[in-house]
Order: C-alpha cells, then structure tokens, then sequence
C-alpha cells in the first residue's frame, strides 16, 4: 500500500523599453480576477486594480500585450483605476489574430507600460493570461476515480462542496476509498483558486491510527494538498498530497481524480 518512507513581440516597438532606470515608475496591480479567458471568446475578460504610489506621476500608461512574436498596444489608460477591465476581443483586435486562431492552450502576456520624461519603461505590472476551457463551480463537485502511481492505490471519492463556497472542496469519503472503516471521519480539504484553479488546503487527519492495517504505532494518517489544479479541459484534477503519520511521512505523492463514468 505504501510507497518509500514573457515573450516580446509584431515588431515590438519597445525594443529598449528601460532606457534609465531611475525614471522608471513601477504601478502596484492587484491579483486579477478572474486571471484567465475560457474558450467563450465573448464574455472573456481579466479584471484588475492598478494604483501609483502617492509620491509617483507619469505622463501616460497604456497597456501592452503579447502572443509569441506578436505584440501590440491595447490602450492607454489612467491610473489609478479599480475594476479595470480587458476583453479577450480587445486583445486579439489589438493584436490582428483572427477568431478562427484563438483557442484554448494560447498564452497572452499583459504589460502595464508607463511614460515619464519621454522615457518609456515596461513595468513589473505583468501577467499571463492563458486561454482555458468553459468552467461552471459545478464541475468542481461530483463522483471522481482517483489513482497514483506514487502511492500505488486507487479507488473511487465523492467531491462534495461547502455550502458558503463552491471554492472550498471537500473529499467526502477518501479513508473509506482505501479501506479504511476506522477513520475519524475528517474530511480532506481542497481549496480552489477561482483564478487560476491551483489547489492547496491544509493538513487533514483521517485516521487516528492505523491498527486496522496492522500498524498499531502509526498515529494521525494524515494529508495535506500542497500542490496541483483543476483543467476544466479534462475534467479532472492532479494534485501532490503530502501524506504523514506522527511518526514520519512518505512525501509528496501525485493523484490523478477523474470524473466517474
């Protein structure tokens, strides 16, 4: 049961975008939300917050963006400014891609480019925007497969979500899954990024001890999610637990989750 214990760009008219580094102004930008556009073209857009300390000024700020050795100006902009909102038809107007090649898989970079003094500098304001598949808080939830080469097992779970959340997953009867009748009944937590979809979630006790196995002195079977995500493209999470008892660990071991035909 066990396993051992940013790319520039069309022609990039800002081929030496930081000329001096002391004029440079760098705005502060919020986590987009969302930080990502799904294969509807029409309602896919990134939003955010862009701010300037209160000591900075600049004379214009435009936004930037770039797909592989295109790149192209979006528009300017003022800043400050909450809720600012990009389109993905803005973006592949700006860039001249036509509908038929926006699909899932492409990658757009957004910059926030500012001038001050004549100079104009890409800032650390950037983010990647990659196009992904329709998504729906639903598909969150449901009967799921799992299995991991790592930890050499597999089984069947229910994904269930909180009521207040639909973020917050909960693994309903992952102990029962591996055989485990005598589990304390916790439930293993899977916190989705509604950005960006990566998982995280603390570390969950499922077992007290592991008697019913025939390991008596191990003590809090536990499991923590410290890495992976959702792919609405698939249908199906991957995600590292790091799985340990009171005694020790056995690492970081990868899961496979697929919906249950």
């Amino acid at each position: 049961m066990f396993a051992a214990l940013f790319i520039l760009g069309c022609k990039n008219t800002n081929e030496n975008l930081v000329q001096d580094r002391g004029t440079a102004v760098v705005p502060a930008i919020s986590k987009p939300s969302p930080a990502y556009f799904t294969d509807n073209l029409d309602a896919s857009y990134v939003q955010f917050d862009l701010s300037l300390a209160s000591s900075e000024t600049i004379d214009k700020a435009e936004l930037q963006v770039t797909l592989d050795d295109k790149s192209a100006i979006i528009k300017e902009i003022s800043i400050p400014v909450k809720g600012l909102k990009v389109t993905a038809a803005e973006v592949i107007q700006a860039l001249n891609l036509p509908v038929s090649e926006y699909k899932t898989g492409l990658i757009f970079n957004l910059y926030v480019l500012t001038t001050k003094n004549g100079i104009t500098t890409r800032s650390k304001a950037a983010f990647a925007i990659p196009v992904v598949c329709y998504f729906d808080t639903s598909m969150l939830v449901g009967k799921f497969d799992w299995a991991s080469d790592d930890w050499g097992e597999n089984g069947t779970v229910n994904l269930v979500a909180d009521p207040a959340n639909p973020y917050k997953i909960y693994i309903a009867d992952y102990a029962e899954s591996e055989g485990l009748t005598t589990g304390n009944g916790n439930r293993i937590e899977l916190d989705v990024d509604p950005n960006n979809f990566k998982i995280s979630g603390p570390n969950v006790i499922i077992a007290d001890n592991l008697a019913e196995w025939g390991l008596p002195n191990y003590h809090n079977y536990a499991y923590e999610p410290v890495d992976g995500s959702y792919s609405a493209c698939d249908d199906a999470y991957t995600i590292t637990f790091f799985i340990s008892i009171k005694e020790g660990n056995w690492g970081n071991n990868v899961f496979i989750f697929t919906r249950a035909k």
